[in-house]
């Protein structure tokens, strides 16, 4: 909620000025580990309320774990070791929570009541606090690599954006709608249907394809696979989902990613995409990680040169 965002915004400033200022100084840096994830990693936890001494045992865990939707290890592609450790740990917090609750999010998740006075059990919780924590680093870290990709790759544009900062928000919704950081979601047909001339039966898994959705020409025009910065209605991508299928986490991702641009633009005077690691302009080689869901690069080298 904006709220809730206003009183985390601080935080998120002073540590992407802290993180921006050590890679300005070192002239250079890798974007997705030493920056994206271990930002987005802490703001999520200090939304939550996860203990300052346990922040970089996540990210470790995190950094280790497989990646969301392999395409790599076929024979367990959503394994998820590291997402059962993260919630042994938020069971403890939530039990902590209930006894003593403070100023955070999960001590509002362990005292909360349904509208009849009852409370959610308590596997419930765990499970939504995991899901809030891991969901909220992951995605997040992904689209600002993705947005930082596009301002340094297309010509003009970061220029563009140093000049009127106003410009920060549309570039991150149509990146948003290129390279959401979710490629499908799945439903479950609950009756008989049809999605166009195909019959749906009860019972059928259905993988939805939103990066096809968000580049659908019937929708965005025949420029629909171009960067177009003030594209028309470009919130009404499906990067986020819709309806009662929004991402919670929508409002809170967007601060984070601009706040971090925000920064790097202001500690910067010129962001360049490394030649040395992804090659040159018109020839670019970017590793993207072995995903079915997630889109993002799984490394981005940048050199930097200082205000």
């Amino acid at each position: 909620t904006p709220p809730r965002l206003t009183d985390n915004q601080a935080f998120m400033h002073e540590y992407a000025e802290e993180l921006v200022e050590g890679i300005v100084a070192n002239g250079k840096c890798e974007v997705m580990s030493e920056v994206a994830t271990r930002y987005v990693t802490r703001v999520i936890a200090d939304l939550l309320g996860v203990p300052a001494e346990d922040r970089v045992i996540f990210e470790e865990q995190i950094a280790d774990g497989q990646t969301v939707g392999s395409i790599e290890n076929s024979d367990d592609p959503t394994a998820m070791d590291a997402v059962y450790f993260i919630a042994g740990y938020m069971a403890r917090y939530l039990d902590e929570r209930s006894k003593n609750p403070g100023d955070d999010l999960m001590s509002e998740l362990a005292t909360a009541t349904y509208p009849d006075g009852s409370k959610p059990e308590m596997a419930d919780l765990i499970s939504l606090a995991t899901f809030m924590f891991v969901a909220g680093q992951d995605t997040s870290a992904k689209l600002l690599g993705n947005a930082l990709r596009y301002i340094c790759d297309i010509p003009g544009l970061q220029q563009q954006i140093r000049e009127d900062r106003d410009i920060v928000p549309w570039v991150i919704e149509e990146v948003l709608r290129l390279e959401g950081s979710t490629k499908a979601t799945h439903r479950l047909a609950i009756h008989d249907t049809k999605i166009g001339d195909r019959d749906v039966p009860a019972g059928t898994q259905v993988m939805l394809g939103i990066a096809g959705v968000n580049r659908d020409p019937a929708r965005w025009g025949e420029d629909a696979n171009e960067f177009k910065l003030k594209r028309p209605n470009v919130r009404q991508h499906l990067a986020f989902g819709r309806g009662a299928h929004t991402c919670a986490g929508a409002p809170l991702a967007r601060a984070e990613v601009t706040t971090m641009l925000n920064v790097m633009l202001d500690k910067t005077s010129d962001i360049r995409i490394s030649e040395e690691h992804h090659g040159e302009v018109g020839a670019r080689d970017y590793p993207y990680e072995p995903s079915f869901i997630i889109r993002g690069l799984d490394n981005l080298h940048v050199e930097l040169t200082p205000a």
